[in-house]
């Protein structure tokens, strides 16, 4: 038996295109969603890297200005006038016994402390966010340098180090005469300058850098821009005071002045964006193929379902055709459109059923009562009726195939019951081909088949039924359902008055043994076979001495029936006179 589910892949089923075009506009609706909603995150992903640069530069432009006023403060505090800068001077020149002596001198004179570290000390707790201090004076050898750990202060030698944050620094003018004596640098925490907006810096690959007004590079944020890329920028920026257009290729930039000269530049790392958003689209696609896979599988799932219960029809019609009416369609494997059909076609099988077991005893009893004890009882307009009402219910909806089939069975039965016992060849071998077709619908892609008839002997008239038995026997007993070749041919072709008519298969063939016993039987009387054996009789009886029957089989090679007739003209128009 072939199998059911081979239906889903014939693209001239019209399931199987519908099934194909809610596929494509699935799939379409769905990548059409995800390229969309690609296009919007990434859209989204740089409209908030743009927010938070845009926060990033408000905080920094209060920073900066918030840290000028700190390092005003200090400086005032520290060199506010000559008596402290010679404060500072005794300190980094004076040891610390001297200058012990020195601040307790001062404190018995004035009641005043003026001790360096108590000043520098305060600064500590004053403001959280300084890290370090260093004081140095021109004219004194080493520098003052304070932190967290010594907040008193201690000195130093050599030069300054440089410092990672925010390093501000002021220079120590004379108060009389305005020249550089030294200078203050204080250095801020990264993490208090910028405080959240740090985090949201790291995870969306935003750096930042502050100028001060000499355009020296006082703060950076350097976590996504290369020691190659600050180099161009700050090398370039010194030179035309502008972000280098390459940089701006690569990054997002923000360049703004505040309005005490610092300047600070934000960058925006466009290749962190394109690494979240390629990890979103990856995320996105991810889902819509595993959502196209689940809707694709209910779908063919539904299909499926549907051309299973088609099938379960044919496989019942099948056996109508074959003669097996004890079969039913099983009503509760049925759905909507198809419940309905399958109620009539059952209605349709009980009243064929009924109507042949009344009869069957009456067929028995004559050769030519076989098929008039049917076309007496059976009532054709209703059969005719009913099937001509399935075949149209079945094309509205869209049921074509189940249409053709309806059809080719109900000019079978038509043929079947109309009184009449002569036939032309080419009626006999179109209901042939109908019977045939039947079968190749019940076992798709598993029989071929191929009616030749010249044309001068379309017209001939014979015994009506004389060939569709003969191919009746190869469905019944010669083919093989396991094979996809199995082919039957008809071939009539013939000279002057002598036809000659081929019934070739491919099927199982006989014994030698089994071929004898077939020809033996054919002159005998006493049995109730409709096959072979009454095909012979009443083309015999037709045509007497002038017909002749050769059976030719070979196991598993198929059988040849020939059936050879002279004087057709003389027969045709003897039936046609009368």
């Amino acid at each position: 038996m072939p199998n059911p589910y081979a239906r889903l892949f014939k693209k001239r089923y019209l399931m199987n295109r519908l099934m194909q075009i809610y596929s494509f506009v699935i799939v379409g609706v769905i990548v059409s969603t995800a390229i969309i909603l690609c296009v919007f995150m990434a859209q989204m992903n740089q409209k908030k890297m743009h927010e938070e640069m845009t926060l990033l530069e408000d905080r920094l432009a209060n920073d900066v200005i918030d840290k000028e006023n700190t390092m005003s403060y200090m400086y005032t505090e520290l060199t506010g006038g000559n008596q402290e800068i010679e404060n500072i001077r005794q300190y980094l020149t004076l040891s610390s016994s001297d200058y012990f002596d020195y601040t307790q001198a001062f404190w018995e004179k004035t009641q005043m402390d003026n001790r360096l570290s108590s000043k520098v000390s305060s600064f500590f707790t004053a403001f959280p966010d300084l890290e370090k201090l260093y004081v140095q004076l021109d004219d004194s050898p080493g520098f003052l340098v304070a932190d967290r750990k010594q907040p008193n202060g201690k000195k130093g030698t050599g030069e300054v180090p440089k410092q990672d944050g925010l390093v501000m620094t002021r220079m120590i003018m004379d108060p009389f005469n305005r020249t550089s004596l030294g200078t203050i640098s204080a250095v801020f925490s990264k993490r208090t300058i910028f405080g959240e907006s740090d985090q949201h810096a790291s995870y969306n690959g935003i750096d930042a850098f502050i100028l001060d007004r000499t355009d020296q590079f006082i703060f950076k944020s350097q976590r996504y821009t290369s020691d190659k890329v600050f180099q161009t920028l700050e090398t370039q920026y010194k030179q035309t005071g502008k972000v280098p257009e390459k940089i701006e290729q690569q990054y997002y930039v923000i360049d703004k002045q505040t309005s005490r000269d610092f300047s600070f530049i934000i960058l925006g790392s466009k290749k962190v964006i394109w690494k979240k958003n390629s990890q979103l689209f990856i995320q996105i696609g991810v889902v819509s193929l595993i959502l196209i896979l689940i809707l694709l599988t209910i779908l063919k799932r539904t299909f499926k379902n549907y051309l299973i219960q088609i099938q379960q029809i044919g496989d019942t019609m099948h056996q109508v055709a074959t003669g097996d009416l004890s079969q039913k369609i099983k009503l509760d494997q049925m759905q909507d459109e198809l419940l309905d059909l399958s109620e009539e076609i059952n209605e349709m099988i009980t009243s064929l059923d009924r109507y042949i077991k009344d009869n069957y005893q009456l067929e028995l009893q004559e050769k030519d009562a076989q098929m008039r004890a049917l076309q007496s009882q059976i009532n054709p307009h209703f059969l005719y009726n009913t099937l001509e009402y399935i075949r149209m219910y079945a094309v509205s909806k869209q049921q074509m195939e189940l249409a053709e089939v309806v059809y080719a069975f109900a000019a079978l039965l038509r043929n079947n019951t109309q009184q009449e016992k002569m036939t032309t060849l080419k009626k006999e071998l179109s209901f042939c081909e109908k019977y045939v077709y039947l079968y190749q619908m019940r076992y798709p892609d598993c029989i071929a088949y191929h009616f030749d008839i010249e044309p001068k002997w379309a017209d001939i008239l014979i015994p009506k039924f004389c060939i569709q038995p003969l191919i009746e026997n190869y469905f019944v007993h010669g083919i093989d359902y396991t094979r996809t070749d199995n082919a039957i041919s008809v071939k009539a072709f013939g000279e002057n008055d002598e036809l000659t008519i081929i019934i070739k298969d491919n099927g199982k063939g006989m014994s030698a043994a089994r071929l004898a016993e077939v020809k033996a039987q054919l002159e005998q009387h006493n049995t109730t076979s409709i096959g072979v054996r009454n095909v012979y009789q009443r083309l015999h009886h037709y045509f007497k001495d002038q017909f002749d029957m050769t059976i030719t089989s070979q196991e598993q090679s198929g059988t040849t029936i020939t059936l050879h007739m002279k004087g057709v003209e003389q027969h045709v128009s003897s039936n046609v006179s009368r």
